[in-house]
């Protein structure tokens, strides 16, 4: 059993095809708008499983037509003999990462970052950020006892609560972060370990007692983060690390920064000392 799209939602599915994408294969609505809302990179809320997808599709299609994304359909197969059918994930365009000044020159963008030397250890995190291509404001810190990871999501935390108050309708935020576990994380993941209850495995699996979130408090702080920013004002995308963007060398020196503070704080007291938000998150406080 596969789903056909209805003739209202064509251009939606004309998009699909365009992108190289099977439409004749997907099994289900929901497995149409998952796919799509990963292509446009929207962020729309879907409703529980088994649920009527129309409106959330409609929707994503939305971004299709307000973005004015062409919408080419690749050819239909060869009449005749009976095509196998394959997942529709099979001929996704993958298209390479562009990173050139230009992509950053208008616009406002804001760059995390975040490290931990030894890991576990003292680490530091940095968010910058940039209104058409000029510095405008930065924040920094760290903790004594950290991960890489968790000092990733300090600053991709920051830099969401900072794209709050620097973007708008009219003027959304991109955040850049080189963590692929935070931009996964953030983009795909989370909707469904919220959906599981904050559990990586479903309700019914017998082995829902392995599936817990390693960083919950800082995943659900993100989350939480998310919620109060409109979806149309901010997007999470993966940068390339260390390879000359400004915007993430300059978060990358930002996080050493706060790293040093903590390695200072360290030098000079046997105390443990940790940063006063990521107390709170992680509820040492």
């Amino acid at each position: 059993m596969t789903y056909t799209f209805p003739p209202s939602l064509h251009p939606l599915r004309d998009y699909l095809k365009g992108q190289g994408a099977d439409t004749r294969a997907f099994v289900s609505a929901r497995q149409a708008a998952f796919m799509a809302q990963q292509l446009l990179g929207t962020r729309v809320k879907f409703p529980e499983k088994g649920a009527d997808m129309t409106s959330t599709l409609f929707l994503i299609q939305k971004a299709v037509t307000e973005k004015g994304i062409a919408m080419t359909a690749t050819p239909p197969a060869p009449s005749g003999k009976k095509q196998k059918q394959k997942s529709p994930y099979a001929n996704l365009k993958r298209d390479k990462p562009n990173f050139s000044p230009e992509v950053f020159a208008e616009g406002i963008h804001i760059f995390c970052d975040g490290a931990s030397i030894p890991n576990p250890g003292i680490g530091g995190w940095g968010v910058v950020v940039y209104r058409d291509g000029i510095e405008c404001a930065s924040s920094h810190g760290g903790n004594a006892e950290t991960t890489n990871n968790q000092m990733e999501l300090m600053g991709l935390l920051t830099a969401i609560e900072m794209a709050e108050a620097y973007s708008d309708e009219e003027h959304p935020a991109t955040i850049w972060c080189d963590s692929q576990y935070c931009v996964e994380g953030a983009n795909v993941w989370l909707k469904t370990w919220k959906a599981r209850g904050w559990n990586k495995k479903k309700l019914e699996s017998p082995k829902r007692d392995e599936g817990g979130i390693k960083n919950l408090d800082l995943w659900q702080a993100i989350d939480r983060a998310l919620s109060n920013t409109p979806v149309s004002r901010i997007s999470i995308k993966w940068v390339k690390g260390h390879v000359g963007v400004i915007g993430n060398e300059r978060a990358d020196e930002l996080a050493e920064q706060g790293r040093e503070l903590f390695v200072e704080r360290a030098e000079n007291s046997a105390g443990n000392e940790l940063d006063e938000r990521y107390r709170q998150i992680m509820g040492a406080v």
